[in-house]
């Protein structure tokens, strides 16, 4: 393709000017497509718990779990995740924007930027690996219009070429994670998920969850025990982001 000419290309700039695709800030001509709030770098996250991705001592080989899942694991076997999730992290207004403000648009990126962390992993979480959605209870599902971990993990799916299988359904209501105490969590969600029929095929497979925040772990930890009674050969978790709280 031959290069646009210097001159029109200022122009086009000076027309439409290019903008952040989260906040739509202008951006200076040349620029990546986010502003400097909005960029972020899943390299630069320093050491986490490779089972539940919490920031841990950098004493700790990194194949060691933190002190929490040592103690109390959770049925996920590995992590991956894009950043973290606090009032200042650059992904916070991503996800908002994601859940609450109607941008579907920003699952495709975001999608394809978790389908590359996987491109790290051993073979034994890739060979054969699918992609399962955590799932929406359908009344929400139907205030929001769509299902977030669904456009996630499809946009994963186009990116490495694997298959998603929406394997999970909610059976009933549960209220959010951050509302609970951390004695009623993992009440909060016990039996709150089934396999669907089609979820045969994860016999004896990788499976990778997704979802767009891990807050507690329980709704990961108890769609993680479904998927295993169902057969699945080990469960990860692949989130957009990490919230502080933990079981």
């Amino acid at each position: 393709m031959t290069p646009m000419p210097a001159a029109l290309s200022a122009l086009l700039d000076a027309l439409y000017p290019p903008r952040c695709l989260v906040c739509t800030q202008a951006l200076p001509s040349m620029q990546p497509s986010l502003c400097s709030r909005h960029g972020f770098d899943p390299l630069e996250q320093g050491p986490v718990c490779p089972r539940c991705a919490a920031p841990k001592s950098p004493h700790l080989p990194a194949a060691v779990a933190c002190a929490a899942c040592r103690k109390k694991p959770p049925r996920f076997q590995r992590t991956l995740k894009l950043g973290g999730y606090h009032s200042a992290a650059p992904l916070r207004d991503w996800i908002l924007g994601l859940k609450h403000g109607g941008r579907r648009d920003l699952a495709a990126p975001l999608g394809a930027a978790l389908g590359r962390l996987l491109e790290a992993e051993p073979q034994e979480w890739r060979d054969s690996a699918l992609l399962v959605p955590v799932p929406l209870h359908p009344l929400r599902r139907l205030e929001r219009g769509y299902d977030q971990a669904l456009l996630l993990a499809r946009a994963v799916a186009r990116e490495q070429g694997l298959p998603c299988l929406a394997a999970l359904k909610r059976q009933r209501h549960t209220v959010p994670q951050g509302s609970p105490g951390p004695g009623s969590r993992l009440a909060n969600v016990q039996g709150a998920f089934g396999l669907r029929r089609r979820a045969r095929v994860l016999r004896d497979r990788p499976v990778w969850l997704v979802d767009d925040v891990l807050t507690t772990g329980a709704t990961a930890s108890e769609c993680a025990r479904v998927l295993m009674r169902g057969g699945a050969a080990r469960v990860g978790l692949l989130v957009v982001a990490r919230a502080s709280r933990r079981v």
